[in-house]
């Protein structure tokens, strides 16, 4: 299956979850009010730097940090799509070939160099690894490139957290995601998805096939 670092970070989270709402299919993740609230963050902040739409009412506070952005030197880039083959390979987002997806929210390519930034909208978390993808991912895409600044952009604080990589890192970054997957690709193979219970089960979880959840149905 193709992989993504949201859906990497969920069958971590719990491989159960993952198989119903990722494989089976047969469980629907709810849309949760921050859910929605990004997404239309994320479509305005877009407008804002593509188009030079102005930011709807109470997103202004973020105008000077957009401006900033969308004056960068070099080619634009928002919401620019990125998949890969297992050969590291550029191919379409949708293809029979796809190995992994990612999305870089907003950024720039200069000659040799990429800054590929992404919007967040709920509170700073240390995880710097969804960055090594955008980088892995931008160099795919634009082999001329020999540099990735990377970063999130933390809209609740408006601070920036960032993290450069190069080429010479690349083996190190495939190969750490490489190890991660290892388990997912056990878990395909096997069928088994055991579950991995925590604070959010009983009241958040929206698998009721699941012991731990709090409205399970005994199926």
């Amino acid at each position: 299956m193709p992989w993504s670092y949201t859906a990497l970070t969920s069958y971590e989270q719990c491989p159960k979850r993952y198989f119903h709402t990722r494989v089976a299919k047969d469980v629907t993740e709810p849309e949760h009010q921050a859910l929605l609230w990004g997404n239309q963050v994320h479509k305005a902040l877009e407008e804002r730097v593509r188009d030079g739409k102005p930011l709807p009412t109470g997103m202004t506070q973020w105008e000077p940090l957009a401006a900033r952005i969308a004056a960068l030197d070099g080619e634009l880039i928002t919401e620019r799509q990125i998949a890969l083959d297992k050969a590291f390979k550029p191919c379409d987002w949708f293809g029979t070939d796809v190995w992994v997806r990612g999305v870089i929210d907003v950024g720039a390519v200069q000659e040799d160099k990429v800054i590929a930034l992404d919007w967040k909208t709920g509170k700073p978390k240390p995880d710097l690894d969804q960055l090594k993808l955008f980088a892995a991912l931008a160099m795919a895409v634009w082999p001329q490139v020999q540099k990735v600044k990377t970063g999130y952009v933390w809209l609740t604080t408006l601070d920036l957290e960032t993290q450069s990589f190069t080429r010479d890192d690349l083996p190190k970054i495939w190969g750490s995601f490489l190890m991660r997957l290892k388990r997912l690709d056990r878990s395909l193979h096997d069928d088994h998805w055991p579950e991995n219970p925590s604070g959010l089960c009983k009241a958040w979880c929206p698998v009721r096939q699941c012991q731990f959840n709090g409205r399970y149905d005994g199926r």
